[in-house]
């Protein structure tokens, strides 16, 4: 009867150390076959920073360009799956060509020309294990707004600032441009430094995280606050026949497509004397550059490199103590503004001020809800003698 016992504990002990053979193998085991429909991965589980994340589909649409910078040198790889057709398997993810690297230009191909897709990133340090790699989804979309904001860009390329904000409305971005528009008919002069409120409707919390620009112009924008995601950028490329924004949202990425923005070609400004304006890089201690009369109009007249409609464009003085300042707008298409000698007459004598012309050139895109600011500009200094 012992050795039954015996034999019996024996069994149970045997028993239970399989139990915990089973339970360790499966802890330790890995997938080796790819998930068929990856879930998208939080920003701070890659390696890659999600600010510099770039792509664009080829011309013939079968491969997609992928660009984008890592915290640390590293490796990846990289697949895809279709978003839009019935079936949603991954690929075979293919290494990257740059290896060890912290800044990545990779090229995806054999895509649908006709679906869209998402990319997955496997990425990891150079120093750790291909077991640690992280996932990265760049799906292939247009980031858009829900069905009560706009979502808006602004891009001055005086200022070398673009910003990336949203506000409430259920109209379409067409509706809400042409009704803009439609405030100014014709040329018309104020004693003001305000221009025209362009959206009445308040500002509310953006879902767009991060974005970064290619093309026009190079730049990217982080969030500022709940509301506010900008940028800085030094030049813009004129000459760009198209360019786009790659945003990032809290649903994933997206890029939108622009055509290029109507741009001033040339400004000049006729007071007493006439001038070109230059591209804003005039100092404080220049001296003025144009002298104004109080009984003679003042002109500012303009030629575009682009189409004039949908842009509107202001020409402003700058205020100076109890002087308000002067502001005019008129549609690009007028080709000029004149200030009557009744408001230069109120401006400070002998006084060196800052006149500037600006066009602002829109686009509306509403299958995404955005809509797209442009503002070219330039100035002189100028003095009323």
């Amino acid at each position: 009867m012992l050795l039954t016992s015996e034999k019996l504990i024996t069994q149970n002990l045997r028993f239970l150390a399989g139990i915990l053979l089973v339970v360790i193998g499966v802890g330790g085991c890995k997938f080796t076959t790819a998930p068929k429909a990856p879930t998208r991965i939080g920003a701070n589980d890659t390696i890659i920073i999600p600010e510099t994340v770039v792509f664009e589909r080829t011309g013939d649409r079968s491969a997609m360009n992928l660009t984008f910078e890592t915290r640390a040198a590293a490796y990846c790889k990289l697949a895809f799956y279709p978003v839009t057709g019935a079936i949603k398997s991954i690929g075979a993810f293919t290494p990257c060509i740059g290896r060890s690297a912290t800044k990545f230009s990779e090229t995806i191909s054999q895509l649908p020309k006709d679906q869209l897709v998402a990319v997955v990133i496997l990425s990891w340090s150079a120093d750790a294990d291909e077991k640690s790699a992280r996932g990265l989804t760049i799906t292939e979309a247009k980031p858009k707004a829900d069905l009560a904001a706009i979502n808006l860009l602004a891009v001055d390329l005086g200022g070398g600032r673009l910003e990336l904000s949203s506000i409430n409305s259920e109209d379409l971005p067409s509706a809400s441009l042409a009704s803009t528009l439609g405030k100014v008919s014709g040329a018309n002069c104020n004693l003001s430094n305000l221009a025209l409120t362009t959206f009445s409707a308040a500002r509310r919390d953006s879902g767009i995280l991060s974005a970064t620009s290619r093309g026009f112009i190079n730049s990217s924008a982080t969030r500022i606050n709940g509301s506010i995601v900008g940028g800085s950028f030094q030049a813009a490329q004129r000459q760009s026949s198209e360019w786009s924004i790659t945003a990032r949202t809290s649903g994933g990425y997206g890029q939108l497509r622009m055509a290029k923005p109507t741009l001033l070609k040339t400004v000049i400004f006729a007071g007493r004397e006439q001038a070109n304006a230059d591209d804003d890089y005039l100092e404080d201690v220049d001296p003025p550059a144009l002298r104004l009369s109080s009984s003679q109009t003042f002109v500012g007249s303009w030629t575009l490199d682009g189409d004039p409609g949908n842009s509107l464009v202001t020409l402003s003085i700058s205020p100076s103590g109890g002087f308000k300042g002067i502001t005019c707008q008129a549609p690009a298409s007028a080709g000029k503004i004149t200030i009557p000698s009744s408001l230069i007459a109120q401006i400070p004598n002998n006084e060196r001020l800052w006149v500037a012309l600006r066009v602002d050139s829109w686009q509306a895109i509403d299958d995404a809800r955005w809509l797209v600011r442009v503002s070219d500009w330039k100035s002189l200094g100028v003095q009323r003698f």
